[in-house]
């Protein structure tokens, strides 16, 4: 009941910031700004970065890019503000702020996912997810960032690099707190990291399934010189739902999103 009565509203609070924040999926404004279509409706139909650029433009993307990673940034600060102000009675308050930051980087994730102003039908998180990281931890988004740039050397497929780094999230985030921190918060934020880890593994069970079938395409793809339709992009990444995907011109373009 302690837990509850202390914790339960700070918790609330800024799970529901967090959330509403992470909801503004800024793929699908930026899209119709630039285009007047639902991005959802082009390409991948996956509300995110990679779909962007291929589909829109570069500026569109970027702004894609800056918004999807900088609410990542803002809703751990939002947890951790409200932390504190809420809570700043309790001993060892900053491991605390520091876990409260986490759960509201988690619910910033689902907004992101499922957005609640566009049908709770959003991107798979990866650039919020690397933006939250960053927030969290430095030194595990370091690690972290080592471990995706070894296996995009050895893959060559962004996907395999975002479940890799998804699996060793966990890993690192207690070596870290156990280690480096000696953090009394060690178990709250090692779930945290794993409930991420889970999420975003459950969001790329399409490309789990392309990969063990030996068809999830790589992160670069050159273009043949007989290919049939030249305005297919050479960038491939990650997945949307669907395996086979409708280009910006309306033709399939076999590619697959993850950001």
């Amino acid at each position: 009941m302690y837990l509850l009565s202390t914790y339960g509203l700070p918790v609330l609070i800024s799970a529901a910031i967090a959330y509403l924040l992470g909801s503004i999926s800024f793929a699908i404004p930026v899209t119709r700004l630039f285009t007047g279509k639902d991005i959802r409706s082009m390409g991948s139909g996956n509300a995110g970065f990679t779909n962007v650029l291929r589909c829109v433009s570069v500026p569109a993307a970027v702004i894609t890019f800056i918004g999807d990673f900088a609410k990542g940034i803002c809703s751990v600060f939002i947890g951790e503000m409200v932390f504190h102000l809420m809570c700043s009675s309790v001993p060892d308050i900053e491991q605390v702020a520091k876990v409260g930051a986490g759960v509201a980087g988690l619910f910033a994730l689902l907004g992101h996912l499922f957005p609640l102003y566009f049908g709770f039908k959003g991107g798979k998180g990866v650039l919020i997810s690397a933006g939250i990281l960053c927030a969290l931890d430095w030194r595990c988004f370091l690690v972290l960032l080592i471990i995706f740039l070894i296996a995009l050397a050895i893959s060559k497929t962004i996907s395999i690099c975002s479940l890799t780094v998804a699996f060793f999230y966990p890993i690192v985030t207690l070596l870290i707190n156990l280690l480096i921190y000696k953090s009394s918060a060690w178990i709250a934020m090692t779930i945290i990291a794993l409930c991420f880890s889970v999420v975003v593994t459950y969001m790329h069970r399409s490309n789990i399934q392309r990969i063990l079938d030996g068809t999830e395409p790589k992160t670069i793809a050159k273009k043949k010189s007989d290919h049939p339709n030249p305005t297919d992009s050479d960038v491939v990444e990650g997945d949307n739902e669907n395996s086979e995907t409708t280009g910006a011109d309306g033709g399939e373009a076999g590619t697959s999103d993850n950001a």
